[in-house]
Formats: structure tokens, sequence, C-alpha cells
């Protein structure tokens, strides 16, 4: 399946389809998702051995609640939230390193930070909870994030903005909007860390038992947020349309084939060894520049220290030139006196 092709079948799926709640998120658990050449190719797990070392998995498909599950000696929940989790990891470290790389503020264009949020989406509504019955209400991430208020009060003036943003008509496009302003006041990890301090009233309601929200995968994804602090986003929520679906990810941004690894090792060893050398000539140099100021501050000790010996026998000089003074002025002072007595 080519790349091109694949995002024209996703492109088809409506508006409900994407808002359709927890059931309806996006995983492919039955296969696995390698490189060849232009080609994004896509096995399924029962046809090759399943690594998952060596395996990116593609959100694309929706299984059907009522389908039965095929064993593939994991739990197949277990596999999604793995799933997610190295695909946040992925997204994370190249959104960080092109922050670092080019220097600038990141904005609604940058395709790996539309990706990031596109994950983190997929992240905080696996496991979410269907609504009950036909007239049951219906989990919304939304109504999550305004919890967060509740436990961090810090978060209301951006609750508050969401909430009154003329633009945004749906539910999951003011959590959309909310987890962008989040992320520009670098709060994103200490939000969503209240809520996973709090998961026993505030998401146990809203999620599955085994919803990565509730598992310890969930302080993983709070550690790779943590590290986007270092980014500086400028997003203008106002006017991106954030109720429609935010697309898919082409992750041959993040693949590499097997032929390019091949390649790209003997370079990758011999600017290694280039950068141990050069290491190895600055911290030499750096040795002698520390040794020649050590010499100098040495020098400028053993002068200080004949500067100091010096002054203290001119101390010594001066305070015996002071009491040969102070004697002559007391001999003065009776020469005085006596002559005062005999005049009169």
């Amino acid at each position: 399946m080519k790349i091109k092709e694949m995002v024209e079948t996703v492109g088809h799926v409506t508006m409900e389809q994407e808002m359709a709640g927890a059931q309806d998120t996006i995983y492919l658990c039955n296969f696995r998702v390698s490189v060849d050449g232009e080609w994004l190719c896509l096995k399924e797990l029962h046809d090759v051995e399943f690594n998952m070392q060596d395996s990116a998995i593609h959100p694309l498909s929706t299984p059907s609640p009522d389908a039965p599950v095929q064993a593939f000696g994991r739990d197949p929940v277990v596999i999604e939230r793995s799933n997610l989790v190295n695909i946040s990891k992925l997204v994370v470290k190249e959104l960080i390193e092109q922050s670092l790389r080019y220097g600038r503020m990141l904005d609604s264009d940058h395709m790996p930070l539309q990706h990031f949020f596109i994950v983190l989406e997929h992240v905080l509504r696996h496991g979410l909870r269907p609504k009950k019955g036909l007239l049951g209400p219906k989990k919304e991430l939304w109504d999550i994030l305004q919890m967060v208020e509740k436990y961090a009060p810090e978060a209301q003036d951006i609750t508050a903005s969401v909430r009154d943003l003329p633009t945004v008509r749906t539910h999951m496009g003011r959590a959309r909007a909310w987890l962008r302003l989040a992320l520009m006041q670098k709060k994103l990890a200490d939000y969503l860390k209240v809520l996973i301090d709090h998961k026993d009233e505030a998401l146990v309601e809203y999620f599955e038992p085994d919803a990565l929200m509730l598992s310890d995968e969930a302080i993983i994804i709070i550690g790779l947020l943590v590290g986007l602090n270092v980014i500086d986003c400028n997003l203008c929520v106002k006017e991106e349309d954030l109720d429609c679906p935010q697309g898919v990810i082409d992750f041959s941004l993040y693949l590499r084939s097997s032929n390019q690894i091949t390649e790209t090792t003997a370079d990758d060893q011999e600017d290694n060894m280039t950068m141990v050398l050069d290491q190895k000539n600055y911290i030499e140099e750096l040795n002698r520049h520390l040794n020649a100021t050590v010499t100098n501050l040495q020098a400028k000790v053993e002068s200080l220290t004949t500067t100091n010996a010096l002054m203290k026998e001119d101390l010594a000089i001066a305070k015996n030139s002071l009491l040969s003074l102070y004697e002559e002025n007391r001999l003065l002072k009776c020469e005085l006196g006596k002559k005062m007595v005999r005049i009169n």
C-alpha cells in the first residue's frame, strides 16, 4: 500500500466517525509497518514474526467491538498501549530535534508538531468509555480536561479562553484547542500529571480499566511531555479548523529501511571517530591552557608572598618609629612642664 493511497483512504473518514468515541479510536494492532524505498509496507502479524523492537505501528483501521480478538501471544490492548508509547517517543524526539536544530519558534504549519497533536489525541482517547445506551451521556475528552482546573487553579485561564472561542463548536475541537494552549504555556505535562495523580477520582469514571491513562505507561507519556518544555510554540487556535478530523501521520519521516541503515553505518562510524579525535585535541589544548594558567597563578602567589613579607617588615619598622616618636613626645612634654613650673 503506497503512502498516497493510505492518505486518500483515511481521508474518506467522516466527522461522525472521527468523533464517535473511544470505540472508534484508530489502532493498527494486527499489522507491522516497514519502509521499502518509497513504499510504506504493511504486513499482517500472522504472516510474519512479531517483534516489538523493530516494528512501528501505524493507526489506520478501526477494529469492530464485536469482532473476535485474535491471539498473537500478547493482549491486543497491551500492544495498543505499547504502540502508542513507541510512536510518541518517535514523534516527540523528532519535534525536539527539529526545534533545537532550527532554533526557531514553531507554528501550526510545522509538520512534526501536527503529528504530535494527532498522536497525543489518540493517547488521551485510548480506552475512553463509550456512552451507555442510546440516550446516555457521551464521554468526551473535553470533559476530562475541564477537570484540571479543579486540581490546578492556574489552568482556569486557558479553560475559560477555550470555552469562549467562537470558532470552535465541538467538544473535540475544544479539547484540541486546550491542548495547544497548554503546550504554549509549557504546562501540558504538569496538567496531565495532575489528572494522573487524581485518576481514582477523576479518570476511572471516563476510562476502561486497561486504558493507557490508567496504566503505568501514562508516566512514560508524562516524561516525554516534560521534554517539550524546551520548545517555543506560537499557535493561533482561532485560525485553525479544530472541529475537523486532524488527518494522518506520514511515518516515512520516522522510519528507515535496513538498506539505509547499512549504507550509513560506515559514515556514522567515521563521523564518530572524527568527533572523538576532535574532542581529544580540544581536551589536550584545554589542558595546555590550564597548565599555563596554573603556572601564572603560582608565580603570582609567590610574588604576593614576597610582597606580603616586605610589607610586614615595613609595618614593623613603622611601629618602632611610632614608639620612638611617642617616647620623644613624652620627654618633650615633661621638659615643657618643668619650664612652666620654674616660670611660675
